[in-house]
């Protein structure tokens, strides 16, 4: 008798959470939490911005702070305000910088890559004429997970001395 009632209660209880289930599936999933360990982490990007090339026809740089899941790799970027983006590096080289195509960066055991001048940034290449200060470029960036993020990157004015990638 004991079992009988434990197996009709634990029906019961499937039932529901079945029923709670369909319920935050037919809203969107708004209602669905799933555990932490179970989500994979959306890569985030933030302060994204763009040094203007100082004369028209030459590229210009791209910077941003990235967060993402270690072992993951930024492999592109795109904008419809440039004709290509490549992925470059920055390193010291016998003291002189040299400037190096990647096809992409993995995201260290951190979680954390820095696009900044001087190191890792994009290179947009064959921008949309009129660009000035104070823009807004989309760029998206795609990632070997499957991922995409669209960010609006600050347009700035160019470098003013020296060549700052």
């Amino acid at each position: 008798m004991r079992s009988t009632i434990f197996s009709r209660n634990l029906g019961l209880a499937a039932f529901a959470a079945a029923i709670v289930l369909l319920a935050a599936a037919l809203a969107g999933g708004s209602g669905l939490v799933v555990p932490a360990m179970a989500q994979a982490s959306a890569p985030k990007v933030a302060g994204a911005w763009l040094r203007l090339p100082a004369a028209s026809g030459r590229p210009a740089a791209g910077y941003f702070e990235l967060s993402a899941t270690p072992g993951d790799a930024l492999v592109a970027a795109s904008s419809p305000r440039a004709g290509r983006i490549e992925l470059h590096s920055m390193t010291s080289v016998d003291g002189v910088m040299r400037m190096r195509a990647e096809s992409q960066f993995e995201v260290p055991s951190s979680g954390r890559l820095s696009f900044a001048p001087g190191g890792n940034h994009l290179m947009l290449f064959d921008l949309a004429a009129g660009l000035k200060p104070g823009d807004r470029v989309p760029v998206t960036l795609r990632f070997a997970s499957g991922a995409e993020v669209t960010v609006n990157a600050e347009a700035r004015a160019p470098a003013t001395s020296g060549h700052q990638h």
